[in-house]
């Protein structure tokens, strides 16, 4: 097995997730390629069943023949740990020699605090005289005692002001280093994943040949952002898509050509197949492509190994489990004969065996069946009973194999079965689970299991415990700590709140799905912090335009008209707005689809002025005065202070009548320049009654807007509010 180097060569990110690709060059030895490549330095925490690999360049008839994951470990050299590794472990080793310090001063002040005089002991028989006292010693220790616990207390309050410190500076690092990417971690022993690709063989050649792996990690997020530039007279501009990126996959991404999807990762887009619908008799749909049903005759395959007697028990000496006793060889098959058979299939693992699973050993052997109706019994999924048609009773269907039973009745070794007539049972088809056809996560059973040799069966899901128990004995790794940590830090990636404005793809178009290409190669590091990347340059049409609402506010605010010219949708994010070489402001753009258009607001123009004045008169009407007329006047006066001409929409609302008052009357009477109705955009609430003007200005120009309008209402009623509405 050869080991060859990656590189990192595209990335494209999705809603939740990322797809990654790795180029690899495999050599020739000698004018022959290699069947097994091994391609180490993957991330830990990448999918298994998410493996894909391909060949790129090479040999017409070069192919990957399977691609298993499994795990590498390496030991990096001391120039390659990082700074903050060696930072972390200097204050480390600098905090336990302090410990170290510190619980020997504490052991030298308690013993010198146990120095007391003491005098020789005396016997029973002798005299009790005084003694004479040595106060000049007493004194000496008492001194000598004094000296060394004020040294050693000085000591202590030193050392433990440095523990404190040296505490401070452990944790800084620490810290540093998580901030860090994280695949710049600085264990002395790094556990990864590796890929093992079984290749064809093929014939001499001389060169090398590249090999592509695809494999998909969990832990990436992104979320779109624009940026607007428009010159100071707003003719014109550029709309650029941006995408704020995180991610924690435990590898950086190193000048990767990238992507960003609104799909789900997980999201299965596998074609539907149609079932055609005939007329006539059932006929039991085609067999699924892949499937080859189990030979006959497989159980006579193992019998001489269960004829092989087991090794001789281990001499008493030796403390040993105890040999199973000899067992019999098994008698030899009855000679066959059509009998009635009933045969439970429970289910293995949690899903249902695969067909021609050998029963239970507490179920009756059946007999081999005919090739020709086995072959029928492995076309459905669902297990079918059909009971006679002179009946018309209906057909029923399970949806699990897992509590059935069927009860066939065959001929053995090629017979045939009676057919119609009845009471007469049909042959149930079967079809083996989706899991059964997924070739990668099939194993064969061993000699030893009866159960399952000689048959494929589901990988059971300890299958990856399993090899990581078996390479955690060689390594002395806490491999499922280590494997437990990546998962908790690709997920933290969900926890993350988005930059401020910033809308999730899948929150702001949940059915729409694209890919944006990144126009360059970018960097991305591993370390759970948000990247602003430039996607691409939006084709939209941007058209300036001037809105003011003088009932509202005497105020002109400055807007765009954003156009998606582009063949794909704009997902919602905050754009920021750049008018010449100043920053403006930071907008919100909706989701727009293609060929849609929305308003974005650019703040307030002070360079045009607007002002609004009103006249209110109450008068009598009709033919007997008994109406009362309500007549408004609004004058609204626009001056241009700018440079340039600029074409200003007013807009101004006309009183609107319920459709129960039929008697109140509203009549437009003068109106200068003529005004519209104005339609509401995409996305905004209609106004009743609302009117526009839509005015031109030169620089330095002033234009007046006039509209009148009268309110006819009977003269017993009245406005709500007061018949004055201005």
């Amino acid at each position: 097995m050869i080991v060859v180097p990656s590189t990192l060569e595209a990335v494209t990110v999705h809603a939740e997730g990322a797809l990654c690709t790795r180029l690899a060059w495999v050599p020739a030895d000698q004018g022959r390629l290699p069947v097994h490549v091994r391609i180490d330095g993957l991330p830990l925490g990448l999918r298994e069943d998410s493996l894909r690999a391909a060949v790129l360049s090479g040999p017409a008839d070069l192919r990957v023949r399977d691609v298993r994951p499994t795990f590498d470990v390496q030991v990096p050299s001391e120039a390659e740990l990082p700074r903050a590794q060696h930072a972390l472990e200097e204050a480390q080793d600098t905090l336990a020699t302090l410990v170290a310090e510190l619980e020997r001063t504490r052991r030298d002040i308690a013993s010198l605090q146990g120095l007391k005089p003491a005098f020789p002991p005396r016997s029973r028989n002798e005299p009790q005289p005084p003694r004479e006292s040595a106060l000049g010693a007493i004194l000496s220790l008492g001194a000598f005692v004094d000296t060394e616990l004020s040294t050693q207390q000085a000591r202590l309050l030193e050392l433990e002001r440095q523990y404190r410190e040296a505490e401070e500076r452990v944790e800084l690092c620490r810290k540093r280093l998580q901030e860090g990417s994280s695949a710049a971690r600085g264990q002395r022993t790094r556990l990864h994943r590796a890929a093992l690709l079984t290749l064809s063989e093929v014939g001499a050649h001389a060169e090398r040949v590249q090999v592509a792996l695809e494999y998909a990690v969990p832990g990436a997020r992104w979320v779109p952002g624009y940026e607007l530039r428009m010159p100071r007279t707003l003719d014109g501009g550029t709309l650029r898509m941006r995408a704020a990126l995180l991610q924690r996959t435990g590898e950086d991404w190193s000048q990767v050509r990238l992507s960003v999807s609104t799909a789900h990762l997980e999201r299965r887009a596998e074609v539907p197949e149609l079932k055609a619908l005939r007329i006539g008799r059932r006929q039991p749909p085609p067999a699924r492509s892949g499937w080859r049903e189990p030979p006959p005759g497989l159980d006579t395959l193992f019998s001489g190994y269960d004829a092989v007697p087991p090794p001789a028990p281990p001499p008493p000496s030796v403390e040993r489990p105890r040999a199973r006793e000899l067992a019999p060889p098994p008698a030899p098959p009855p000679p066959p004969a059509p009998q009635r058979i009933t045969q439970s299939m429970p289910a293995v693992g949690g899903r249902p065996p695969p067909p021609g699973a050998a029963p239970a050993a507490s179920a009756p052997a059946p007999k081999p069946m005919a090739p020709r109706r086995n072959s029928e019994l492995m076309k459905r999924r669902s297990v079918m009973v059909e009971e006679d048609e002179d009946e018309g009773a209906p057909s029923m269907s399970a949806p699990s194999l897992d509590m059935l039973e069927e009860e066939v009745e065959e001929p053995a070794f090629g017979g045939s079965a009676p057919r119609g007539g009845a009471g007469a049972e049909k042959a149930r088809a079967l079809e083996p689970e989706a899991n059964l056809l997924d070739y990668g996560q099939l194993v064969m059973g061993a000699a030893e299991e009866p159960e399952r040799r000689g048959r494929l069966y589901a990988r059971p899901g300890t299958a990856v415990q399993e090899r990581l128990v078996a390479l955690g004995l060689h390594l002395h790794l806490d491999v499922f700590a280590l494997v437990a940590q990546s998962e908790q830090l690709a997920e933290t990636v969900r926890h993350v709140a988005p930059p401020p404005g910033c809308v999730p793809p899948r929150e702001s178009s949940p059915n729409f799905a694209h890919r944006f290409d990144v126009e360059g190669r970018v960097d991305v590091p591993s370390d759970g912090g948000w990247h602003s990347v430039p996607v691409l340059a939006a084709q939209v049409g941007l058209t300036p335009e001037y809105v003011s609402v003088p009932s509202v506010e005497p105020i002109v605010f400055r807007t765009v008209q954003v156009e998606n010219r582009t063949p794909h949708a704009l997902l919602a994010g905050p754009v920021e707005v750049t008018l010449g070489d100043e920053f403006l402001m930071t907008s919100t753009l909706p989701t727009l689809a293609p060929g849609a258009h929305q308003r974005l607001g650019l703040g307030v123009e002070e360079s045009i002025k607007v002002s609004r004045r009103t006249r209110f008169e109450e008068l009598s009407g009709g033919m007997f005065n008994n109406a009362n007329v309500l007549q408004h006047q609004v004058t609204v006066e626009l001056a241009n202070r700018t440079p340039r001409a600029v074409t200003v929409e007013v807009l101004e609302r006309v009183p609107a009548v319920p459709l129960a008052e039929k008697d109140i009357k509203v009549e437009e009477a003068e109106v200068k320049p003529t005004w519209s109705r104005r339609e509401a955009p995409p996305g905004e609430a209609p106004v009743e009654g609302e009117r526009r003007w839509r005015v031109t200005l030169g620089p330095g120009e002033t234009h007046k807007l006039l509209a009148t309008w009268s309110i006819r209402i009977p003269a017993h009623k009245m406005l709500v509010g007061g018949n004055r509405r201005t």
